[in-house]
């Protein structure tokens, strides 16, 4: 084994014919084009006030997905990445989605005047959405845990292609936003077109591990607090009385400086493994050093960010989605250094789930939540300005506490939790 944490044990490597690590970027970077296209086409058709509820969709989604349904695969991945793995906590994991079409739903309804332009179908479509979603990640935790990298770069391809190309062809028919919106539905079913779930009866093997439900309640409580400072921004800016207009220009903003973040959440799943081996093995050295490189390299990418974003940032956005979506430069800054430093915390907390500790997870993204809040309220500005110094200094708060305490947890005296 090499010093890496990223290198494969020959054993594993000879398991499998080719790691499909190059599917996984590939098909991820294809992905994120197709995604801001959507969005750069959506959005010059339909115009800033007809494209806010799909803005508020995908802001649901998004959230759902990243808070609730990432935790889920990613303890699947590690759950599989062992040489025995437990069974699978299904009723859990059926539980949790059904809860979280319940309560999508329910919001959805209670603001649906507001920020759904008062149209009821918006309400199947939100439920199908979340649940189409926790089956997708779900999908995608048991290629990834089975070693089928190749099929889980595909499968992240083909979600984001086919919702593209169907919106291409409605926006052509004419059909409308509420039409549109179901082209998010469609994308989060062609997973199975791989069958994921078809190795698994083979390696489910002994009892489910009674750690499952705490381990996915504390990182869920952690994905919490770090999307809500990620992707609650529109919903924010909103509810601080900005016009639909407004809302429209925070949420573009942000999804395209959001780019490497985007990219970085189908990449985790193949760190994770490697991580998780080099916790079990004991390997505490390659560990901290690690986590030092990711402390260094988001600071060095937070501090290029807001310079890179308040220098072209506006003018980026106002080239690729017209100028009536143009930002302020300090909300560029503001947007652009604070992804950097959230993909290097994504990457950074992987650490902390393969030494399973979600708890010291989740007091950091609350600790940096409630920072962000504090930043929101303080602040000077309109709406968007304020919501976006939350969102970086939340990040930077987060960041170097996730860091220290994977370098105090690394330390050769220090004791792991089981």
């Amino acid at each position: 084994m090499t010093d890496s944490p990223l290198s494969m044990p020959s054993s594993a490597a000879r398991a499998v014919p080719g790691s499909g690590t190059a599917y996984m970027v590939v098909g991820t970077l294809i992905a994120a084009v197709a995604a801001y296209l959507f969005q750069l086409i959506a959005g010059r058709v339909l115009g800033p006030t007809a494209f806010a509820p799909i803005t508020v969709l995908w802001t649901i989604q998004f959230l759902v997905l990243t808070i609730v349904f990432v935790p889920m695969e990613q303890l699947t991945i590690r759950r599989l990445s062992v040489e025995e793995p437990d069974a699978a906590p299904w009723r859990l994991f059926i539980g949790v989605i059904l809860a979280a079409v319940i309560a999508s739903t329910t919001f959805a309804a209670a603001t649906l005047d507001r920020l759904l332009a008062g149209e009821p179908v918006y309400l199947a479509i939100v439920a199908a959405l979340i649940a189409g979603y926790g089956g997708f990640a779900l999908a995608r935790g048991l290629l990834a845990g089975h070693r089928r990298f190749k099929e889980y770069g595909l499968s992240t391809l083909a979600e984001s292609v086919l919702r593209l190309a169907l919106a291409v062809v409605f926006l052509a028919a004419g059909i409308g936003a509420v039409g549109l919106a179901w082209t998010l539905v469609a994308g989060s079913l062609v997973v199975w077109i791989w069958l994921p779930i078809r190795h698994e009866p083979r390696r489910r093997t002994g009892q489910v591990s009674p750690l499952s439900g705490t381990g996915l309640a504390t990182f869920v409580a952690a994905n919490a607090a770090s999307q809500t400072i990620v992707a609650a921004g529109p919903l924010v800016v909103g509810a601080l009385h900005a016009s639909s207009a407004e809302v429209s220009v925070f949420f573009e903003t942000f999804l395209l400086f959001r780019a490497p973040l985007t990219v970085a959440y189908s990449l985790i799943a193949r760190i994770l493994p490697p991580f998780t081996r080099f916790v079990q093995s004991g390997n505490r050295h390659i560990i901290r050093v690690w986590a030092l490189r990711l402390g260094a390299l988001g600071a060095v990418g937070g501090g290029l960010g807001y310079v890179v974003g308040r220098v072209i940032g506006p003018d980026v956005v106002s080239f690729l989605l017209g100028s009536e979506f143009r930002p302020t430069d300090t909300l560029a800054a503001y947007a652009a250094a604070g992804v950097a430093i959230a993909t290097a915390a994504l990457f950074s907390q992987q650490i902390l789930i393969a030494m399973r500790l979600t708890g010291k997870l989740a007091l950091s993204w609350t600790v940096g939540l409630a920072a962000a809040a504090i930043t929101v309220g303080l602040a000077g500005g309109g709406p968007s300005v304020r919501v976006g110094a939350g969102f970086l200094v939340g990040e930077v708060v987060a960041f170097g506490l996730i860091i220290g305490t994977i370098a105090m947890a690394s330390r050769p005296s220090a004791s792991q939790e089981s």
